[in-house]
């Protein structure tokens, strides 16, 4: 089975392999073998061999795409130039005429997968829709100004309007990340809709069950330092807690000295380590050594956070923003809390009263335990294996 998988990121070419962070083509390499994935994706040249990347794909196995950054990106480029788009158009049909029979795999709401995959449909292919966020709301995100809502409130329409064509197409397997999209989807195919998670989290090496002090907490944030993933409100939090916690927030980003800056004023020292980025396989330790792992994102974009996931594989519980599609899986006091997003004060009440009562994190650290197997990619790879053979066979 052969699987072309568009995924927008860009690689680095070095030495007839191209490289990158990790990626859905990482996870179908696993899912279906390397010889079987082809990818598209934009690309530049590497000075030397890139040591820190989790997709790696043979040149020969490689279709190099026209660059964007950003869906806005893709659309401005397209009107200002429309050689740009038709460039695009040409490199998405010259690949889909190069593997006839092929599945066709797209990650919406990004607007380059949905062009590769209504041009992939029109041309009678089938196509592995895996919707991963929701474009819908985005627009209403602080950090847009008056013109840039207006004109992302217009584009976002655009983008669910096409959304709904590759949904509702016999030759689309629509795979939902989320409560949110998944109930978007099944509006127009039911029987072809499923719910999904690309995790790359495998089983802990050592899985630490450390006992927790009372009335203490080590909390974890793992991800991107930039506002809109709630790193400030989080600082705030642990400015309240005092001596209740000690924060730990790995990943790097542009805010990442603004939180700092905000640590210092807040009197934060000793309180709150930053690591900066870590290996992927140093996280595991920073896991054992957590207590509870909060992702406060205050934004409109989130599908479903995998952090979530990989705090569920070392059976850690969550404190979770109810943004994106979370609800699929996170049940509010089952296997963590949920609050508004954007509400420091519920944040603040969600920890806090995990604090207080050991009673509750006993419970929710169980039902951590009950998500462990669901949270790793095995569990996935199953379930995107079940869903090609039943397509197959319909």
């Amino acid at each position: 089975m052969k699987i072309i998988a568009f995924v927008g990121e860009t690689f680095e070419s070095f030495g007839g392999y191209y490289y990158t962070k990790p990626t859905s083509a990482a996870f179908l390499q696993d899912a279906v073998g390397m010889d079987q994935v082809f990818v598209c994706s934009p690309t530049v040249i590497a000075a030397e061999q890139p040591t820190r990347f989790s997709t790696k794909v043979a040149s020969d196995h490689f279709h190099t795409f026209p660059k964007y950054s950003s869906t806005k990106d893709f659309v401005l480029k397209s009107l200002v130039n429309p050689g740009f788009f038709k460039r695009y158009a040409k490199a998405a049909d010259d690949v889909i005429r190069q593997h006839p029979g092929a599945y066709f795999w797209i990650r919406t709401p990004s607007v380059g997968s949905i062009v590769f995959g209504l041009r992939a449909l029109k041309a009678g292919e089938k196509v592995l829709h895996h919707m991963c966020a929701d474009a819908s709301n985005t627009w209403r995100d602080a950090k847009y100004s008056a013109f840039e809502k207006v004109f992302g409130y217009v584009l976002s329409r655009y983008i669910r309007h096409k959304l709904k064509q590759i949904c509702r197409h016999s030759n689309t397997v629509n795979l939902c990340t989320g409560n949110a999209l998944e109930d978007f989807s099944k509006k127009y195919a039911p029987d072809r809709t499923v719910q999904f998670v690309d995790v790359m989290v495998k089983p802990p090496k050592q899985l630490v069950e450390k006992p927790v002090t009372p009335g203490f907490l080590n909390l974890l944030f793992v991800g991107r330092i930039v506002e809109d993933k709630g790193v400030l409100d989080l600082l705030h939090v642990a400015s309240r807690l005092g001596d209740q916690c000690h924060v730990t927030i790995v990943g790097d980003g542009p805010d990442l000295d603004k939180a700092k800056s905000l640590a210092a004023q807040l009197c934060l020292a000793g309180k709150v380590m930053f690591t900066g980025q870590l290996p992927h396989q140093q996280l595991s330790d920073i896991y054992n050594q957590s207590d509870l792992v909060v992702v406060p994102s205050n934004n409109h974009y989130e599908g479903f956070p995998r952090v979530i996931m990989e705090a569920w594989s070392h059976h850690k519980p969550v404190v979770v923003a109810d943004v994106g599609g979370i609800r699929a899986f996170v049940k509010d006091g089952e296997n963590g809390l949920i609050f508004a997003p954007g509400n420091v004060e519920q944040f603040y009440q969600s920890v806090a009263k995990i604090v207080a009562d050991a009673t509750l994190y006993t419970r929710l650290r169980q039902g951590a335990k009950v998500m462990a197997s669901q949270s790793l990619q095995t569990y996935w790879l199953n379930v995107l294996r079940t869903k090609l053979v039943q397509h197959n066979d319909a």
